[in-house]
Formats: C-alpha cells, structure tokens, sequence
C-alpha cells in the first residue's frame, strides 16, 4: 500500500527580476490623475502604473473563441446582450467599457478566432498572427499565446520583467509567473487560469455498490476505485491516465518544471509502470479497441471522453478540466455538457509514495508585442517605452483587476438563445486580498454555487492557494520542437507508450511493463537531446532577438529557468 503524504505547501521566494535591456522610465511615477496618496482613482481599482489618464494609444487584442469580426474602438460601442454571441468578445467588451472611463483616448480593439487556436479545417495559430499583421498592418499588441516559447524565438514578446517594481506585477501568482519566466525574462501573463484535478462521479460508484475514496487518495486507493468497472455498462475513463504518472514522481512534470529536463528511467517511473496495465483494462479506449464497447453508447456519448463522464459511462475523468461552468450549470441540464449525475466532485490527483496529492494547472498566457523591434534596433526608445506602458497597463487591468472581474461577471452575452454572464471557469491569476474578493465573484456565479460543500473542490482550493503544483504549462515550454521543417512532439515516445509501435506491446499486454522499461533508457536520452536543442535555440534568439545577457543561463536550468527558486 502506498503512503499517504502530508500536504507541505512550496516554499517559494521571489527572487529579484531584472530586466533584459533596459528599466521604462515613469511605471512608478505619478500620473496626472494622481493627487496625494490613497486619492488615485486608478490605483483605487487596481491599475498601479501611473499611466497619465490622457494617454492616447491604439491598442489591438488577438484571441480565440470567439466570432471572426474585428471590433475597432469596442470599448466606444453599444452591443445589445443579443449582439454579443461570444463569450470572449463579451468579456473583452466589458472590460474595454470600464477601461475608456479612465482612459478615454486609448482605443481597445479586438479580433477573436472562431473556436480553437487551431481548429480543424482553419489555419493554424501562428498563421492567422501573419494574417493579422497583413491586413491591419501590424501584429496584434496583446495576444493569447499557444507557444510563449516560439513568440520569443521570434522576437514578438516583450520582455514584461522590466514591470517587476509595479504592484500589479508583483500581486500575479507566482507559481503561474514563473512558468513565463525565462532566465529572468518575463514572456507573457497569465490569463485563463484553472486548476485541474480528477472529476469523480460519486453517485454512479454508489449505485454500483463501490466505496468511494477520500479526496486525500492514495495511488493503491484510486486504482481500486479506477478498476471496480464492470467493463460493459461503465468504465474507469475513456482513456488510460497516464497523467498519474507524470505526476506521480519527481523525475517527469516536476523535474520539466524545475530543472527542463526529464528521468524517465528513474526507479520511481519503473516501480508506478505496472498501474497502467490495470487501468488500460478498464477504459473505454481500449473496450473499443476490442470491440466490446457497444455502438448505443459510442452513439449515445458522441465518443468524446467529457460526454462519457456526463452519461453516467466513466467513474472518473482526467482530461476535460475545463467544464466548471457547464458541467454544473443547472439552468443549462439540457446540455449534453451538463454533468447527469447526483452527487459529484473534483479530487487532486492522488499522492505516490514520491508525490503527495497535487494538481495540474491550466493556463492561456497572453503576450506583450516588442515594440522595440518595430523599428530594426533592439534597444527601446521613450516613444516604444510609452507603447509598452500603456499596453501593460490595459493587460494588467484585464487580467488582474477586480473592477475587470466584476464588469465581466455583470456583462450578458447569447448562448444559442440564452442569456448567460460573460464569467466563465477562469480562476483569479492574482494573489492576497484581491484573489479572495475575485473568488467571491466566481463563486457567485450560479453555477458555481455548488461547489461550495464538496469535500474534493476544497482541497483543491487549498492545493491552489497553496501553490501546491509542480506541474509545468505546456503553452509555456517547449513540448514541440522544430527542426529541419519538422515538428516533433518533445515527449514523444513517452506520450505514446500506448503505441505498440513505440512501446513493443499494448498496454494490456502482460509483458507491456518490461518492454517499456527496455525501451526507457533511450527513449530517456531522446527526449532530453531534444530539449537540449530547445533550450539552445531559445537563448540564441533570446541573444539574437534582445540582447540577452549569456551569463543568466545557468546550467542547473538547462530547460527554462524561473525567477522564482525553491529555498
């Protein structure tokens, strides 16, 4: 039986942050609104930048799930609830509206992809910021990345850490900070943000006679829960969780975060093998592979792994974190994304005899445009400084002021006809006395009033308030590498070992473990060459696209550094 781990939350310390190139001028200065101390009516609502409020800047956002229409000046428009069918072009217009009462010369503008970044059937992410550029003339000043790493390699981002006296700044979470933050270089801010635990359908294991674990799970404890599945009727999940893994040792996600490097071949990895060929049998993934799984089901849940949990099919699932609202949104049952279910919750993922109970974290990074590089010379000059002011000052008040939060969760939009807030799952980024306010506006939120007495939700909120995850974000590592045209899935063969291509066996295969664990010294060398050439290509452009200081790259932090270091 494996232990249980006492919670110990992340001793972290803020280090110093230095900027790359060079300190803006005026970000603590006082602005023109700003009388004597305490009277400012911006830094009352939580702009702490001193932008003078008759600043006049044209700013344009680039994000996605939205409608496809570019909304010149949002800020200065009247759109009726019926008008706004797109959550995120709500939410931007809420804000945009709060801002132009303190800054009635800067313009917010707005383009938001129709659905995913990269959307089947739709050009990709990085495409459609080249489409941008060619038809407004410029990339956009703010923009939700997919890949922090890429748009510094290409010289897009700003580096942010040049802010790190500002108040603002200093009040983000730090563990989400720090995934941005590379050799000291801040690439980007957090924006959407949720925890990301293991969903657990309580009411369908006590249905089916099986004793439902404590939130606090051991590893042992969810595999006895995982694997009471009848196999026919309903299933542990839809796919094999492999995330348990990862997360379940110190050698994968948490050695990415903390060093950029993997140990796959670490006695930890090899011992917690054998739990795969357990779980593999009761998943939906492989009910279907043999054919066993029934075409009223597949039918029935649209073969997605979320509608399987929803239908009563999956005592549990891992890879949908980003149902909060609509799976408990009871004005919505009729939902097929509605949870079907009488009693359920979410549960941190369970504690190994290496790892105690974590989570995993979501997060939509947005970047700052480099202003700097629009004119050929790296080095910032008063009128790029002042761009960069005013674009921080409006990302900063989105993303991290209460007043945003609240205009957000009062803003209407349409949802196929009904009438909903623009609030959605999306967690404080802040930390403090701002996150606590900003929760009591999540938690206001209809749909998320019943998560207030579920056991599994607190411990989650402790987890996260706690900075208790060691799990990397993949928008802000280098999970892909490109060489030679070609890109390549960093992790690659550990991310399929349920390929008996890759692996030599199929997961159910008796000898699936030994065969994996032949093949884990290569595959452990494979992969860490990779990030070896990652790493090199990022601080090369990182040199070659802002003068980066070389003596920042220390070899303890070949992947990705952070400023903030364990002590």
């Amino acid at each position: 039986m494996m232990k249980k781990f006492g919670r110990k939350a992340l001793a972290l310390s803020l280090t110093a942050v230095l900027g790359a190139s060079m300190v803006l001028t005026g970000c603590g200065g006082k602005s023109k609104n700003e009388g004597k101390k305490g009277e400012d009516s911006t830094t009352k609502i939580g702009l702490t930048t001193g932008l003078a409020s008759d600043t006049t800047a044209d700013i344009s956002i680039m994000t996605w799930s939205g409608d496809s229409k570019y909304y010149e000046d949002i800020g200065s428009m009247d759109l009726s609830t019926d008008k706004l069918t797109s959550q995120n072009v709500a939410q931007v217009y809420a804000v945009a509206k709060q801002f132009k009462k303190l800054y009635p010369n800067i313009k917010i503008n707005l383009w938001a992809k129709t659905g995913d970044p990269d959307q089947p059937g739709t050009p990709k992410w990085e495409q459609e910021m080249t489409s941008f550029k060619a038809k407004y003339g410029k990339y956009p000043d703010i923009w939700a990345s997919t890949s922090v790493t890429n748009d510094i390699k290409k010289g897009l981002a700003a580096d942010l850490s040049v802010f790190s006296d500002d108040e603002t700044y200093k009040a983000y979470n730090e563990n989400l900070m720090s995934n941005l933050n590379y050799y000291g270089f801040q690439g980007g801010l957090p924006s959407f943000s949720i925890p990301w635990g293991i969903w657990v359908n309580k009411a369908l294991a006590e249905s089916k006679n099986i004793n439902v674990p404590d939130p606090d799970w051991t590893i042992d404890e969810y595999t006895r829960f995982f694997t009471k599945s009848d196999n026919t009727s309903f299933w542990g999940d839809k796919s094999t969780p492999v995330n348990i893994i990862n997360m379940g040792t110190t050698t994968i996600n948490k050695q990415i975060k903390e060093k950029g490097t993997v140990d796959l071949d670490s006695d930890e990895v090899k011992s917690l093998l054998s739990y795969i060929p357990k779980w593999a049998a009761s998943t939906i993934d492989v009910a279907e592979g043999a054919g066993t799984l029934s075409k009223d089901i597949k039918i029935e849940s649209k073969t997605y792994s979320w509608y399987y949990f929803c239908n009563n099919r999956c005592l549990t699932n891992i890879t949908d974190p980003w149902y909060l609202t609509a799976g408990a949104d009871e004005s919505a049952k009729e939902s097929e994304s509605y949870i079907d279910s009488k009693d359920w919750d979410i549960y941190p993922f369970p504690s190994t005899d290496y790892c105690g109970n974590t989570i995993k974290v979501v997060m939509d990074p947005i970047c700052i445009h480099n202003y700097a590089a629009d004119d050929g010379n790296k080095e910032w000059n008063d009128d790029e400084k002042a761009k960069l002011k005013a674009t921080y000052t409006f990302a900063t008040y989105w993303t991290a002021s209460t007043e945003a939060k609240q205009a957000i969760f009062d803003q209407k939009w349409t949802d196929n006809g009904a009438e909903k807030s623009a609030a959605g799952d999306s967690f404080p980024v802040v930390t403090g006395d701002t996150y606590k306010k900003q929760m009591d506006i999540w938690n206001n939120l209809p749909a998320h009033k019943t998560y207030k007495d579920k056991e599994g939700w607190k411990e989650i909120l402790k987890l996260w308030e706690n900075n208790e995850s060691w799990d990397y974000i993949d928008k802000c590592w280098t999970s892909k590498i490109t060489e030679k045209g070609e890109t390549t899935d960093v992790l690659y063969e550990w991310n399929n070992m349920w390929n008996e291509e890759v692996a030599g066996a199929w997961m159910t295969d008796k000898d699936w473990g030994d065969k994996v664990k032949a093949r884990l010294s290569d595959w452990n060398t494979t992969i860490n060459k990779r990030i070896e050439t990652a790493t090199k290509q990022l601080q090369d452009k990182l040199v070659e696209n802002y003068n980066f200081d070389k003596s920042k790259f220390t070899s303890d932090k070949i992947g990705r550094a952070s400023c903030r270091e364990r002590v």
